[in-house]
């Protein structure tokens, strides 16, 4: 601060007194903003019409035909559109809700889905939405979607006609191998599965009637894409070498990819002539108020927690590993309010998800390693029966998802159709467990001990901590077994370990039928019972195969009954009468619940985090985050003395429950505030410097002979 005047002469005890209350003022100005700064971050970003969201991955593909991973399938959720989608503002997963289709009708038999599409709809790049651009868009996805043999196109090529030689193709020969190429062109010119039927009409004919067709084109493979900006870059035929699509995108949906810089952001733009915008206001007052979004990679945990809580960020993947340092414990999950500890963050924590871990008993006659014929103990129905009861669920849970999950009851999580909310769940019971033991030491089992050397091996994939800490499970269960004086003891003493393994090892091991028990996480790709049933029960299937489900025994050495089982199973996916496919689930439910032929390990529930001044989300097992319904707070924030929760009630306050004992200030503050107040906060500082100094200057001034 410059001062005209000569301090020497002029300055009285009084003008230092003076300077001395514009110093107190000035720090206590700049205490004052930072205070109350910590209190209102729940209305830093008010009106703002950008969200920024940190994750620990960015899509593989931005091609939906292609992509199979989770973040891809969120951004294509936002830039790409199906023909149905999932109910709005919902966990309802039946996808149910026409989307570019205005409606569609199913043939008697099954075979044949006629879709009448929603007209006046464009591209981003201004193409036409029409029945030739759907039809096109079935071409590309069984030519240019295998990735390899990895894509997720299989879903839909499985059920259409012809469509089942286009993938044998690929399995058998390659992705773009000229056998490949010649099904391909066979099917595209001869079948006639996909007919253009009229401008706004198309027919999809099927090999076989099959129920969950729609809930499959909902899953993003079944996205829209500009037929004249695939057609520009690498068309449809598996013979092209074009990789545009990989790192661009031109949708319906209602935004447009603008940036991605690998391993670094994408970034989205709001689509201005979105389609659906007057009829999503009607619901959602709100919808298009986001203009841009970028999606930020930072796989440091620490800093994403510590961006958010600052308010740098909107969102981010706040991990289950690190719950505890947010989620308050209440267990009524409400907007986001509920169960946070911080009132500048929302919280919502419970939801049952679809992702689930189970563990499957290798039940073949023998194991075969190391060129050892070596008998297979999990052949016993009675030895499955005690580990499923000596084995702790509860303890697995909190091992493996931090106690982020339940109990799964059977192959069909809660929350899907045809879920069996009676069917019969194991919980841990030391008493039947050692009577189930004794049982099948009665039937013999010390002399496979015997054949095994006394040694039961458990493996896992070395770095997958939640398979270790679930083959340690079964480790202690089997102890625990032995332990109990009422067991009848094997010969010599029975040696369980936990070996990790190489992914390459273990990946051999379980395809050749080695591993004792085995591992299985699941998460569907479309919400329909069958997803799960195929490969967990019916005998062709991947996992019911490696695990000897056909010719396995169980209560009473009663063989599986896997041509009636399949038939149900067969009957429930073709079946259209809603409560005749629950009835055929119970019973595939109950048959492989009873015959023991895994561990239902648990079914994960949510975690989800983002700053309070966010409003949109809703929970859905099948899609992350739709943006268009998203808007940030506006006006003023009132925020009333937070409590400590003292029980799973939330208490009655404005925002929630929160473990301080303070009272924040209302505020006004508006978004962006935070740059002004910080920049406020440095004149403060800085003048108050200039007052010391000149301070001092005085002093020497006045004591100067």
């Amino acid at each position: 601060m410059w001062l005209p005047i000569d301090v020497k002469k002029l300055l009285s005890v009084a003008q230092v007194i003076v300077l001395v209350v514009i110093l107190v003022s000035q720090i206590s100005t700049s205490v004052f903003i930072d205070t109350s700064h910590n209190h209102s971050l729940a209305t830093l970003n008010q009106a703002d019409s950008s969200i920024v969201w940190e994750t620990v991955s960015l899509p593989e593909y931005m091609d939906p035909h292609k992509n199979y991973d989770r973040t891809g399938s969120w951004i294509h959720y936002n830039i790409y559109e199906t023909l149905f989608t999932y109910p709005w503002d919902t966990a309802d997963t039946s996808p149910s809700v026409p989307l570019l289709a205005e409606s569609v009708v199913i043939s008697s038999d099954g075979l044949t889905y006629t879709f009448t599409l929603r007209q006046g709809i464009t591209f981003h790049d201004g193409t036409d939405f029409n029945a030739t651009a759907v039809q096109m868009n079935f071409w590309r996805m069984l030519g240019r979607g295998w990735d390899y043999s990895w894509g997720p196109v299989w879903m839909i090529a499985e059920p259409i006609l012809g469509g089942a030689a286009v993938e044998n193709a690929v399995y058998t020969y390659g992705d773009g191998s000229p056998e490949h190429i010649a099904a391909w062109e066979n099917w595209y010119e001869n079948v006639n599965a996909i007919v253009v039927t009229g401008f706004y009409e198309v027919e999809v004919h099927l090999a076989y009637a099959y129920t969950p067709f729609i809930a499959a084109l909902t899953n993003e493979v079944g996205a829209m894409i500009s037929p004249t900006f695939f057609m520009n870059h690498g068309g449809m035929s598996p013979e092209s070498s074009d990789t545009t699509l990989d790192e661009e995108a031109c949708g319906t949906g209602p935004y447009e990819l603008i940036d991605w810089i690998q391993d670094d952001r994408l970034e989205l733009t709001h689509s201005y002539n979105y389609w659906r915008a007057d009829a999503a206001k009607i619901t959602h007052p709100y919808a298009g108020s986001i203009d841009d979004i970028t999606i930020k990679l930072n796989q440091d945990v620490n800093s994403r927690m510590l961006n958010l809580q600052a308010g740098v960020i909107d969102a981010c993947y706040w991990p289950i590993t690190n719950a505890y340092d947010i989620w308050n414990g209440v267990t009524t999950i409400g907007d986001g309010t509920l169960q946070s500890l911080n009132p500048d963050i929302k919280v919502w924590a419970g939801n049952p998800t679809f992702e689930t871990m189970f563990i499957g008993f290798n039940m073949n006659p023998y194991l075969n390693i190391s060129d050892l014929i070596t008998e297979n103990p999990f052949t016993d129905w009675e030895l499955r029966v005690a580990v499923s009861y000596a084995f702790n669920y509860g303890s697995l849970i909190n091992t493996t998802v931090n106690g982020f999950g339940v109990q799964l009851q059977g192959p069909i999580p809660k929350g899907m159709f045809a879920h069996d909310n009676d069917l019969y769940m194991f919980e841990q019971d030391m008493t039947e467990a050692v009577t189930h033991w004794n049982l099948a030491m009665a039937n013999g089992l010390d002399a496979i001990w015997a054949n095994n050397s006394y040694e039961l091996n458990i493996y896992y994939n070395e770095g997958n901590t939640r398979r270790e800490a679930a083959g340690l499970e079964v480790k202690q269960a089997i102890e625990n077994i032995i332990a109990n004086p009422a067991s009848t003891d094997p010969s010599s003493p029975l040696t369980v370990d936990v070996i990790g393994l190489e992914w390459a090892n273990y990946l051999y091991m379980l395809r050749n039928k080695q591993l004792p028990v085995f591992w299985i996480d699941m998460s569907p790709d479309y919400a329909d019972p069958d997803f799960l049933a195929i490969p967990i029960i019916k005998t062709i299937g991947v996992f019911a195969d490696r695990l000897g489900l056909a010719g396995s025994t169980g209560e009473a050495g009663v063989v599986w009954d896997g041509i009636t089982v399949d038939g149900w199973t067969d009957d429930a996916a073709a079946e259209t009468d809603a409560s005749q496919r629950i009835l055929l689930y119970e019973y595939i439910q109950e048959a492989i619940v009873d015959h023991c032929a895994y561990i239902w390990g648990y079914q994960a529930t949510s975690f989800h985090v983002e700053g309070a001044w966010m409003n949109g989300y809703v929970f859905n097992p099948m899609h992350d985050p739709y943006f268009y319904h998203y808007y940030k707070s506006t006006g003023t924030t009132t925020t009333e003395t937070p409590t400590v929760p003292t029980t799973d009630t939330p208490t009655d306050t404005t925002t929630g429950s929160t473990t301080s004992d303070q009272t924040p200030t209302d505020s006004t503050t508006g978004p962006g505030d935070r740059e002004f107040q910080m920049l406020i906060m440095g004149i403060s500082i800085g003048s108050s410097l200039v007052i010391i100094f000149v301070l001092i200057l005085i002093i020497k001034t006045r004591r100067a002979p």
